[in-house]
């Protein structure tokens, strides 16, 4: 089949939660299929971006930067669409789509994220699909509900009621809809999706890690390991009130315990925060995430609002890195606690379950083999993507 990829961001270098789960589907297809991909470029290409496009052979960019501006904030507001899609809208991308679309014979469009919705010409005959990262709108109603300032939580709530408002009414265009996990999958029904169109897409780790030799309890260091995108709202948020309120706890039952940052995007206060916390080692962006997969005896997911499931989870299980999680942050997950990695619903409770994977070497065995067998059989691309390839054949489309 010839299919038109749209999405918001450059595939390359996958180095994000969406970027990675981008790649990957982008991937499979391509290995099946006639891809065309037509996506934003956020800043000038690197030579490694030009090169990947050239390789590519058939991926075309258009340049955006718009802001989260009061003025784009207003003109949201003027155009009644969620300031999301006003900052990703686009009249050069609207342009191209059609032109490709009118030039060319495309079979399927593949819509990779609500952001690229509106880019789909009503006329078009072919299949239509659209991939969900997350139920856009659970992740602003949680954000509103965890906001403590007054004046903010209206704001958001305000802009979670627009966020559903407008992904409920995308649903609809599309012959079939991909959630990223059952619980994902039941918000989008709640919100008017006819169940018969959905299907889930789970986000995959990274299949090499599981080629990597076992991690060893005595060769690791007492030290928690929290790798991930700094710049996501629901991971700083987690990531303060770890170091704040879960942390202290665990260094007066465990002095000699250490806790690793490492991700890009931090804002500086939560760096500043890191640095001057006892205990707390900041890196940064990393290349290469073995050095300290190898190093620590946890991963910490700390996150309590967002949605989704955690990519960074699925690597630390790939790798054999047990990992103590929020409920939101396991959220998704085909995971039971305390067979695959543990959960933690306060600040008592995390510590708690952070130490004992510190201390025990028998728990920590458990948890390293399980997580990889869990992702084993349940998160490689040739099994969780089967539903791409039934629809791509015909099976679910609209009459």
């Amino acid at each position: 089949m010839r299919v038109l990829f749209l999405s918001s961001e450059l595939p390359h270098p996958a180095d994000s939660g969406a970027t990675i789960k981008t790649a990957s589907i982008l991937e499979y297809l391509r290995r099946r299929h006639d891809v065309r991909v037509l996506c934003f470029q956020r800043r000038a290409l690197t030579q490694e971006q030009a090169r990947w496009c050239a390789e590519v052979g058939s991926a075309e960019t258009v340049s955006l930067n718009r802001g989260r501006t009061p003025l784009n904030l207003v003109r949201s507001y003027l155009r009644g669409i969620p300031l999301s899609i006003e900052r990703n809208r686009s009249e050069r991308m609207a342009a191209l789509v059609s032109q490709r679309l009118h030039d060319e014979s495309y079979d399927a469009v593949f819509v990779d994220g609500w952001l690229m919705a509106q880019y789909l010409p009503r006329g078009f005959g072919g299949l239509t699909l659209l991939h969900e990262h997350n139920a856009e709108h659970v992740m602003w109603r949680r954000q509103a509900e965890r906001e403590g300032n007054p004046l903010l939580r209206a704001l958001i709530h305000l802009e979670y009621r627009r966020v559903r408002s407008y992904e409920a009414s995308i649903l609809s265009r599309f012959d079939g809809v991909f959630a990223v996990s059952d619980a994902d999958r039941r918000a989008l029904i709640e919100l008017g999706a006819e169940p018969e169109r959905l299907r889930v897409l789970p986000n995959l780790p990274d299949p090499t890690l599981l080629e990597r030799p076992a991690l060893s309890f005595a060769a690791a260091e007492p030290v928690i390991l929290y790798f991930g995108t700094l710049s996501w709202p629901p991971n700083v948020e987690g990531l303060q009130h770890f170091l704040s309120s879960v942390f202290p706890l665990l260094r007066q039952r465990l002095p000699e315990a250490r806790f690793v940052v490492a991700g890009k995007g931090a804002p500086a206060w939560l760096e500043r925060l890191a640095r001057r916390t006892d205990g707390v080692e900041f890196v940064g962006p990393v290349e290469d995430a073995e050095p300290l997969y190898r190093r620590a005896r946890v991963f910490i997911e700390a996150s309590r609002s967002g949605g989704g499931t955690r990519l960074k989870v699925l690597n630390a299980l790939a790798r054999g890195l047990p990992v103590v999680a929020t409920p939101e942050g396991a959220e998704g997950l085909d995971a039971v606690e305390g067979q695959h990695l543990l959960i933690a619903s306060d600040a008592e409770s995390m510590a708690e379950a952070v130490g004992r994977l510190l201390s025990e070497d028998g728990l920590w065995r458990t948890l390293s083999e399980n997580g990889r067998a869990l992702v084993r059989s349940h998160y490689l691309a040739e099994a969780a993507y089967g539903p791409l390839d039934e629809v791509l054949s015909g099976a679910g489309a609209k009459a």
